[in-house]
C-alpha cells in the first residue's frame, strides 16, 4: 500500500507538469532580460522591457521558439520542486511541528511551518540546481543558426553550442559531473527565499480565513491564498533570481554569487536586484495562482487524499 507522504508527493508531482507547458515562454523573456550578452554579440540588447523582449523574440525567432527553448529542462524541474516544496509539505511541517512537542495541520506554530519551508526550499534548490542551470544556458544561448552562427540571441555572431536540453547536459557535462552543479549555492538561497514566501504563505493564508473568517476550504479559498503567496514570493526572492540567472549563464570560471550581486549593484544600482520582477511575477503569480488549486484538486480527485492542511 502506498504511504500517505508518496501519494502527495506525486500528486504534486503530477500537478506541476501543467507549469512549464503553460508558463516556460515567460522563462525566456526573463532570461533574455536579465542575461548579460557575450563578448562581440552583433545583436543589439534586451532593453526593451517585458513586452519588447517579447515582441522582439516572436518577430526574430517566432512562437514556437518563445514557447518551447529549455521546456524539457523545464519539465524536469517543476517536477522536482513542486513535489518537493509542496507535494512533501505537510509531512515535514507536521515533523518539525511534533519535535518542538505542537499540534499538526494548520494548527501547527509558524515556526514549524517556516522552517520546514526553509529545510524544503534548500533540498529542492539543490535538486532543481542542475535542471534549471541547463534551461537558463539554453534560453540564454537559444536563437537562430546561419552557417553555424547565432544570428539572435544573446550570442549571436558567435558558434551554436547548445541545441536543446540534452545537448545543454551533455555540454555541461564535459566539465565533469560536479558541473551541473554550478550555481547550487544561489540556487538554494533563492529556492528558500522562495519556498517560505509562497508554500507556508499559502497555507497560513488558508488557515487563517477558515479559522478567522469561516470560509470554506475550496477553490475559491485555494485561488485567494495563491495571490498573496505569488505576490509575497516573488518579491521575496527577486534579488537572488537576479544574482542567479548572473551566475549560472556565465558558465565554468564565472562570477561568484558574491560577484555578481556586486555587479548588479554596479551597473544598475539596487533596484537593479528588482529588473525582471515582472516576467518573473508573470511565471510565479499565476503558478500560485493556479498550481496550489490544481494540487489540491488532483490530490483529491485523482490520489483520493484532503485538501492540504
Amino acid at each position: 500500500m502506498v504511504s500517505r507522504p508518496v501519494k502527495e508527493v506525486a500528486a504534486a508531482m503530477v500537478a506541476a507538469t501543467a507549469v512549464p507547458t503553460a508558463l516556460n515562454w515567460t522563462d525566456v523573456i526573463k532570461t533574455r532580460m536579465q542575461g548579460v550578452a557575450a563578448s562581440g554579440c552583433t545583436a543589439a540588447p534586451y532593453n526593451g522591457g517585458f513586452r519588447g523582449t517579447a515582441q522582439r523574440i516572436f518577430a526574430e525567432e517566432g512562437l514556437l521558439a518563445l514557447w518551447s527553448t529549455g521546456m524539457l529542462a523545464s519539465l524536469g524541474r517543476e517536477c522536482t520542486v513542486v513535489g518537493t516544496r509542496i507535494g512533501a509539505y505537510p509531512a515535514v511541517r507536521d515533523a518539525m511541528s511534533f519535535l518542538a512537542k505542537g499540534k499538526g495541520g494548520g494548527d501547527a506554530g509558524l515556526g514549524s511551518k517556516f522552517s520546514a519551508g526553509v529545510v524544503l526550499g534548500a533540498l529542492s534548490g539543490l535538486l532543481a540546481s542542475p535542471f534549471d542551470l541547463v534551461r537558463i544556458r539554453v534560453q540564454a544561448e537559444a536563437g537562430l543558426v546561419s552557417n553555424g552562427l547565432l544570428t539572435t540571441g544573446l550570442r549571436a555572431g558567435h558558434p551554436c553550442r547548445i541545441t536543446g536540453s540534452v545537448s545543454g547536459f551533455r555540454l555541461l557535462l564535459q566539465d565533469g559531473v560536479l558541473s551541473i552543479f554550478r550555481g547550487s549555492g544561489v540556487n538554494v538561497v533563492r529556492s528558500i527565499c522562495m519556498t517560505v514566501g509562497t508554500v507556508p504563505v499559502y497555507e497560513h493564508t488558508k488557515h487563517l480565513a477558515k479559522t478567522q473568517t469561516g470560509l470554506a476550504d475550496g477553490p475559491l479559498l485555494h485561488f485567494g491564498a495563491g495571490m498573496v503567496a505569488g505576490i509575497v514570493g516573488t518579491s521575496v526572492t527577486a534579488p537572488a533570481d537576479m544574482i542567479r540567472t548572473r551566475v549560472m549563464q556565465e558558465g565554468k570560471g564565472g562570477a561568484s554569487m558574491f560577484g555578481a550581486a556586486l555587479a548588479v549593484a554596479r551597473e544598475t544600482g539596487p533596484l537593479g536586484f528588482f529588473r525582471g520582477w515582472l516576467p518573473a511575477y508573470m511565471r510565479v503569480g499565476p503558478l500560485f495562482l493556479l498550481m496550489p488549486a490544481l494540487v489540491e484538486q488532483v490530490r483529491r480527485r485523482l490520489f483520493g487524499l484532503d485538501y492540504i492542511v
